[in-house]
């Protein structure tokens, strides 16, 4: 009997090769060794391009010294028998080159001062405050870093975040976020237009506008009389204007009556009844002070040009006077 069995070739399936990834090594930043450089943090730096590079300790100090110059260069020629380990190294690089207490020091007065910028995100400010925090003290408590923040951000934001609870960093950094969306959204997309008369404080339960304690009355007065206007459909529009007029008058009586002030009333002068005296009265020759273009008129002799301190005839009589007394007395010698 034929075998219904069919044998089914089985072709070969191609071989599936996957390329070996190589990845260019990372380069750490150069160490000069020179003032305002802390090795200590070129030294986390170094540590983290050697676990990318996958350096063990013995690579890792034989890589150090291509990324020495300077200061730094000469010291590692001078003490390379001495640096026989990588723990060593860094030991040595810190006691050299670093100065704890100085650089905690001028992280101190850095963070004192630090205010953000103009023009800077808030993200970059958070950040650098934090790092100068790390730096003083890297157990430092979660109130001492809000404190440092608040101090500094911007004045929009704080006062945006003085109505949140904030307690640790993270609040702190979520509600910034919020902000600056909330801004990004005002600024962006404004759906609405403000009004003009929007009054600049909101009040609660405060009635000092004049106006707005009018409209209370007006409107507390027509709720009132909207049901008996159901029941008396009859009822005249006059006398719901007599009953309104009533209440705002007697509601504007103690405001003004408060703001009334004690008017004094200027003082009456005395009209004094002048009489013309006449002729047998008068000693002048002439009651006229000034003629009608403005000159004055001598009260002695009646001539206008002149007054009478410079009236020639009274100063005649006198001078004739003079004469007289001094004749008299030498007649008496």
């Amino acid at each position: 009997m034929p075998d219904d069995t069919e044998v089914k070739e089985v072709k070969p399936q191609p071989a599936v090769f996957t390329p070996a990834l190589f990845w260019e090594p990372r380069k750490p930043t150069i160490f000069k060794g020179e003032p305002g450089q802390d090795p200590t943090k070129w030294l986390q730096e170094y540590l983290r391009v050697s676990k990318f590079n996958q350096w063990d300790d013995t690579l890792a100090l034989a890589n150090a010294y291509f990324f020495l110059d300077g200061t730094a260069k000469k010291w590692f020629d001078n003490n390379e028998d001495l640096l026989t380990s990588w723990e060593v190294f860094q030991t040595e690089l810190k006691k050299v080159f670093g100065d704890t207490q100085l650089y905690v020091r001028r992280a101190k007065d850095i963070l004192k001062c630090r205010a953000q910028k103009s023009g800077e995100s808030t993200q970059s400010y958070i950040q650098d405050v934090l790092g100068l925090c790390h730096q003083i003290d890297s157990n430092m408590p979660e109130d001492d870093k809000v404190s440092h923040l608040m101090k500094g951000i911007a004045e929009d934001v704080y006062q945006a975040l003085l109505t949140k609870e904030i307690r640790t960093t993270a609040d702190f950094i979520k509600w910034c976020q919020h902000i600056e969306e909330m801004q990004q959204r005002r600024i962006g997309h404004t759906k609405f237009t403000r009004l003009p008369n929007v009054v600049p404080i909101a009040s609660i339960d405060t009635e000092n506008d004049l106006t707005s304690l009018i409209r209370k009355i007006v409107r507390d007065e027509i709720q009132k009389l909207t049901v008996p206007q159901a029941m008396e459909p009859q009822m005249d529009i006059q006398s719901i204007e007599t009953i309104v007029r009533e209440e705002v008058g007697r509601s504007l009586n103690p405001i003004i009556s408060e703001r009334a002030r004690t008017a004094y009333s200027r003082p009456q002068r005395r009209i004094q009844q002048t009489t013309k005296p006449t002729l047998e009265q008068s000693l002048r020759k002439t009651d006229l002070w000034r003629t009608t273009d403005n000159r004055p008129v001598c009260f002695h002799c009646g001539r206008p040009g002149h007054v009478v301190r410079y009236c020639r005839d009274r100063r005649a009589v006198f001078d004739t006077y003079r004469r007289n007394q001094g004749r008299d007395s030498y007649s008496y010698f």
